[in-house]
């Protein structure tokens, strides 16, 4: 718990923090789309294109992941910087 974990979907690739997890669901705080932009790689300020913009959580069905892994330490530093403003 507490890790920034990547969360592999259909959608996408997802980047948070891991808080809660059961047999069915995962909980990721501060929850970001990982995506490619003309500049290289960054976050979207959200998960999907219509969401709430900065959701504090969202919830995964485990039947919808693919995979889950702890996200490599240069994505993780891009995460906090997107979420937090600290350049680490």
């Amino acid at each position: 718990m507490n890790n920034v974990m990547t969360v592999v979907t259909a959608a996408g690739e997802m980047v948070g923090r891991l808080i809660e997890e059961d047999d069915d669901t995962i909980v990721l705080e501060n929850p970001r789309a990982f995506v490619q932009t003309q500049n290289g790689v960054g976050f979207a300020p959200g998960v999907c294109l219509t969401g709430v913009k900065d959701p504090e959580t969202i919830v995964f069905n485990k039947s919808s992941v693919i995979l889950i892994c702890e996200t490599n330490n240069e994505v993780e530093k891009l995460w906090l910087q997107a979420t937090t403003g600290l350049v680490v």
